[in-house]
């Protein structure tokens, strides 16, 4: 039973509070890395996006060679 002056109380909602406070200041944490995350993603679309045109350009050329050489 809790003490007369409620010490038992008050330490129980310290604990509490500890708990709660890990996930709350963690959820700080988790949206800068999200937004990073997010940053990173857009980079690599970009960079794929580049290395399919560049491909496609390589392919075109690589078909002009071609038939040149079948014209030979």
């Amino acid at each position: 039973m809790p003490g007369n002056n409620g010490s038992d109380a008050s330490a129980r909602l310290d604990r509490i509070e500890a708990i709660i406070e890990v996930p709350a200041t963690r959820q700080a944490d988790i949206e800068d890395e999200f937004s990073r995350l997010l940053r990173a993603q857009v980079v690599i679309v970009g960079s794929v996006r580049k290395l399919a045109d560049s491909q496609r350009h390589a392919d075109e050329r690589m078909n002009a060679l071609i038939a040149v050489a079948g014209g030979l």
